[in-house]
């Protein structure tokens, strides 16, 4: 199994038959004047290359300047701006996504929005990466993902984890406003993080059946009932966290 590997300014990472279309995409995004997200150089049998976008991952534990308010809201307006540039990719019958189509498609998706996939330059969102979930859907999909993790309503040991309920629901509301979330979309928030985990529920199962080493370890590591405990969380607050993004 092929491993992410960087060198220099370079970054070498397994490529899939989605790669090809996930590369147009970013050309369209660069295209569009959004650079926070990585330049395709060259596309192989196995690996693509493509540039890195210098600056922090988001991963856990978060630091000071991540956990910030102000990183919060960069991150939802970056979104923004990226979904804005994503929304008139010139689809064709050449495009092969990682994922299905999800209606009503507004934009093309990042799939797998989450702080181990944003860029920060201090409290200064300033990238996206890891593309290999992106495909044509609504962007409430990628903002209930956010959501779901930069609040964050989990049950697990995370930045934020412990805090209270009411502050978990001032930083939904603060990235819904941020990002300009339309009613509609706040109106199916809840109902589609509550989706999407299912649907990350039965993508590490069946991956993990099919033998994927990475989903046997996820599998291994109990990230299933890490997300089903995550998904009664938010049924149980669904009438809460409804009213605050409303």
């Amino acid at each position: 199994m092929e491993r992410i590997t960087r060198a220099d300014d370079r970054v070498h990472r397994p490529a899939g038959p989605w790669t090809p279309t996930v590369h147009r995409l970013l050309e369209h995004a660069h295209g569009q004047g959004f650079v926070g997200v990585p330049e395709p150089i060259s596309l192989g049998d196995t690996l693509e290359t493509v540039s890195f976008v210098p600056g922090t991952a988001g991963d856990y534990p978060w630091n000071q300047d991540i956990a910030s308010e102000a990183a919060l809201v960069t991150t939802a307006r970056m979104l923004r701006h990226y979904h804005d540039a994503a929304q008139d990719y010139p689809r064709s019958d050449a495009d092969v996504w990682s994922q299905a189509e999800r209606a009503p498609v507004e934009t093309i998706v990042h799939g797998d929005f989450a702080p181990y996939n944003c860029v920060y330059d201090g409290i200064a969102a300033v990238g996206i990466i890891d593309f290999d979930t992106a495909h044509p859907g609504p962007r409430v999909w990628d903002v209930a993902s956010a959501v779901y993790r930069f609040a964050p309503f989990t049950t697990g040991l995370v930045e934020g984890g412990s805090a209270s309920l009411e502050h978990r629901l001032g930083r939904a509301a603060e990235f819904c406003r941020a990002y300009g979330l339309d009613a509609r979309s706040r109106s199916v928030l809840v109902e589609t993080m509550v989706s999407s985990l299912v649907a990350l529920v039965t993508t590490i199962e069946t991956e993990a059946a099919a033998g994927d080493p990475k989903f046997v370890s996820d599998l291994r590591h109990g990230h299933v009932e890490l997300y089903r405990a995550d998904v009664a969380f938010i049924e149980e607050h669904a009438d809460a966290i409804a009213a605050a993004v409303a």
